[in-house]
């Protein structure tokens, strides 16, 4: 995995980002605990459309084509802004956590359901300590709602350590 330099350049983390990011592609992330509420634990997903969203930046192109121009280190400045709400001191908080997600769910981390930050609220939120990333719940799987800088869990509300488990994704082929 490539390390986090004295990046400060947007175009070079977002290509380390994806690369980082790829790693969690096609691959489901279980989270069971006894002691959570919901009875089967959580299956989390990561998808090429939730990158851009967790990046924070804003684009004109659709969010696959900005994934893909990331993971190929073909994207460029014209291909991204920042949106109404960030600036570019969140943006690089953001993309310094998300240069390493790829190996987030590697280690044991810290759960916790319920999880409300300021206006963001999620089923569930992960975190190991560096960075928070919330969940939200669809009808089968968990997906990527917000990706914060450090440990964002409410010390008011049980937290509990999981050991994360990978299942590889298969996709079911269409006979006809």
């Amino acid at each position: 995995m490539e390390k986090l330099k004295n990046i400060f350049n947007i175009q070079d983390a977002l290509v380390i980002s994806a690369r980082s990011y790829f790693l969690l592609l096609n691959r489901e992330i279980i989270i069971n605990s006894a002691s959570l509420n919901k009875g089967k634990g959580y299956r989390l997903r990561f998808n090429k459309s939730n990158f851009l969203h967790l990046t924070g930046l804003k684009s004109s192109l659709s969010t696959n084509d900005f994934f893909n121009k990331c993971y190929s280190g073909n994207i460029e400045k014209d291909d991204y802004y920042l949106g109404p709400h960030n600036d570019r001191k969140t943006i690089k908080r953001k993309l310094k956590v998300l240069m390493n997600i790829g190996c987030l769910f590697e280690q044991k981390i810290y759960v916790q359901e319920n999880f409300v930050k300021n206006n963001i609220i999620c089923n569930i939120a992960a975190s190991d300590g560096k960075c928070t990333i919330g969940f939200i719940n669809t009808q089968y799987y968990s997906l990527p709602k917000t990706l914060l800088a450090n440990n964002h869990l409410s010390s008011s509300k049980p937290i509990y350590e999981v050991s994360p488990m990978f299942k590889k994704i298969t996709h079911l082929k269409h006979i006809g």
